[in-house]
Parts: structure tokens; C-alpha cells; sequence
């Protein structure tokens, strides 16, 4: 009854606060979840010290979670849209011919891959730490795989061929992405992601030269 009792008192002192301090609070934690579990993993990550990084109350805390897997979820959220959204917005986007959006892509990509993934990537520390313990985050790693896929497929295709789908090609560059930063981590060299998308770029391209048998109609 107690406890019941103080979280409604701080509840109404975040509401009364006014929405954008509310707003405010919430991206604290969800930032210093994403901070932290990014550089400590999910399951070393205590939820304290993710209160204490963001500068709140554990009041403010369980008014916006209900478990340290829900804010888990939200810092998976954050580091998506934040990541694949710097990915995917470059200038190529109002490119109008499909080829040269692609050949835009791969150089906006390998632009930023370096400054993106220097601290390594949310979604794979999840899923070697927290996706067998948690059927939910599991889910929610699944859903934004299958989305970035998609994402990629589509701007990809122009140099899908015979051998290899637009969807394969999609795969491939999320598998050279994710090695490269493991690689980047363990050498602190955030190059091996240029590297690794250069030869993607590199191998794309020469497939692209190759007899027009083998392309793709």
C-alpha cells in the first residue's frame, strides 16, 4: 500500500512537471541504457546504475518501465532509428534512377559506417547477451533484422543478378557490417568498416561488369 502509494505521488509530480519534462526523463534513461548496454552488454547493465548515468529518481524510472527488459527494448528502438535512419537518409535517397541511388548508398555508407558502429551495435550485443533469455527481445531483434533486410533489398537490386538476390545481397551486407565490427572492436580500429564495404562496393561492381547473361532480369 506503501509503495503503491509513492508511486502514484511521483507520478503526479512528473505530470505536473509538464510533458516535455517528461519527455526529457524518459530519453535520460533511454539514452543511458543505450550508452551503457552498448558498452557493458544487457546483462551486466544494472538498472540502478542506468538511473544513476541518466540523473534521475527510481520513481522516474518505474514510471516509464515496468522491468529493465522494457527499457531494453526502448534503447534497441533508439539505437535502430537512430543507426539505420542515418543509414538509409543520405543523398541517394532523391536519387531518381535506381543504379546511381545504389552506387550513392554504398558511398554514403561508407562514409558514416565508421562514426555509426565505432562503439559497436546494440542489436548484436543483444542477441549474443539477452535474446535466449528474453522470447520478447528475441522478437524485437527479429522484427528489425527483417526491416533493415528489407531496407537494403530494396536499394540493392539493381545489382542483384542470376547468382545473387537482392535479398542476398542484403544478407551479405549485414553479415560484412557485423564482422567488421567485432573486428573494430577488438583492434579499436573503426577502419575495418570502411574496409570490409569497400570489398562489398568492389565485389558488387565487378559483378556488375560481367556479361549481361548473367544479370538478372
Amino acid at each position: 500500500m506503501v509503495t503503491t502509494k509513492r508511486r502514484t505521488n511521483r507520478s503526479r509530480a512528473l505530470r505536473s512537471s509538464g510533458p516535455q519534462t517528461a519527455i526529457n526523463t524518459r530519453d535520460k534513461l533511454v539514452r543511458a541504457a543505450e550508452k551503457m548496454m552498448l558498452r557493458d552488454g544487457y546483462s551486466a547493465t544494472r538498472v540502478d546504475d542506468m538511473i544513476r548515468k541518466a540523473g534521475v529518481s527510481k520513481g522516474s524510472f518505474y514510471h516509464f518501465f515496468d522491468s529493465k527488459e522494457s527499457l531494453g527494448l526502448a534503447a534497441i528502438d533508439q539505437h535502430y532509428s537512430d543507426r539505420v535512419g542515418r543509414l538509409v537518409s543520405g543523398g541517394h535517397s532523391s536519387e531518381t534512377d535506381s543504379r546511381r541511388r545504389a552506387d550513392r548508398f554504398l558511398e554514403h555508407a561508407l562514409d558514416i559506417a565508421p562514426e555509426l558502429w565505432k562503439n559497436g551495435c546494440l542489436l548484436a550485443n543483444f542477441a549474443a547477451d539477452a535474446a535466449r533469455s528474453s522470447p520478447v527481445i528475441a522478437d524485437a531483434l527479429g522484427e528489425r533484422l527483417d526491416k533493415l533486410r528489407a531496407l537494403l533489398a530494396e536499394v540493392l537490386a539493381p545489382y542483384a543478378t542470376a547468382e545473387f538476390t537482392a535479398a542476398d545481397l542484403a544478407e551479405q551486407f549485414v553479415i560484412r557490417v557485423e564482422g567488421a565490427i567485432v573486428l573494430a572492436r577488438i583492434y579499436d580500429d573503426p577502419a575495418y568498416l570502411r574496409d570490409a564495404l569497400a570489398e562489398f562496393r568492389h565485389r558488387l561492381q565487378k559483378s556488375a561488369a560481367s556479361p549481361p547473361s548473367r544479370r538478372r532480369g
